[in-house]
């Protein structure tokens, strides 16, 4: 499941053996390293897919490759919005808080807001987050998705999770210089950094990537909108992503599916 860096080799090492391999999310080779699809058929079997256009990538390499819907469909339900109420996903790496902490937290001061949400990702602790301002309350990942009327988020899973609660968001997001450089030398034909742009082919959600200013931040959380919840939905196959990944591990098993 998903960690392809550590998970491939093994699946290799596995196949060649005799055993049969499933792999459950695919890394993306759609943003970069498309030439990385033919290791990964190598590697595998079968391929779990969470979004749509992912399998023709390794089709073409004779891996059996299929879309079974992303769990982030059944899991997210939409926020209520409260008024006043902002929400920050500065990261959950500590790299992450030095990038994009303090602007995060710079322009939510200045757009009044009531109460500013941090969610504490697992892999961080409170005193990573240093002194907060004294509207900022840390919480639950779930809390800021069912309560925020606005959000502000870095790159990643927490930008589907926010479009599917129906929350206008801003992302913004920056790496090391050197790993901006050696990205835009690698990244080719993709004109969105956001899954939920990407899924819709349009920039529903403000991208900001590497170079941004608080002025910038605060503009287009004043005029950000909300997201097209349903079609995304329907773009990641409904509900149930997760029976249809269990029942694609228990036929590639020959054994009786899980419904």
């Amino acid at each position: 499941v998903d960690s392809a860096d550590f998970h491939l080799p093994v699946a290799a090492i596995a196949r060649r053996m005799g055993v049969p391999t499933l792999g459950y999310v695919g890394p993306q080779l759609w943003a970069w390293r498309p030439g990385r699809a033919r290791t990964v058929a190598a590697s595998l079997d079968h391929l779990l897919c969470l979004l749509p256009f992912e399998p023709p990538l390794y089709t073409p390499h004779g891996l059996t490759a299929r879309f079974v819907g992303h769990p982030a469909v059944d899991r997210v339900r939409p926020s209520a919005r409260e008024p006043g109420v902002l929400a920050i996903f500065p990261g959950s790496r500590r790299s992450e808080l030095r990038r994009h902490l303090a602007p995060f937290l710079a322009a939510a001061g200045r757009l009044d807001a009531t109460e500013i949400l941090l969610p504490l990702a697992s892999t961080l602790s409170r005193a990573d987050l240093g002194v907060l301002p004294g509207t900022v309350r840390v919480c639950t990942n779930e809390e800021a998705l069912a309560r925020a009327e606005r959000a502000l988020s870095k790159s990643g899973t927490s930008t589907l999770e926010l479009a599917l609660a129906g929350i206008p968001t801003v992302v913004a997001h920056r790496v090391h210089p050197l790993t901006y450089a050696v990205g835009r030398m690698l990244v080719r034909g993709v004109r969105h950094l956001t899954l939920p742009n990407i899924l819709l082919g349009r920039e529903v959600f403000r991208e900001h990537v590497q170079y941004f200013s608080v002025d910038d931040l605060v503009r287009d959380l004043r005029d950000a909108q909300v997201p097209p919840r349903s079609e995304l939905i329907q773009l990641l196959g409904g509900g149930g992503a997760t029976e249809r990944a269990a029942n694609a591990v228990t036929a590639a098993l020959g054994t009786p599916d899980c419904s």
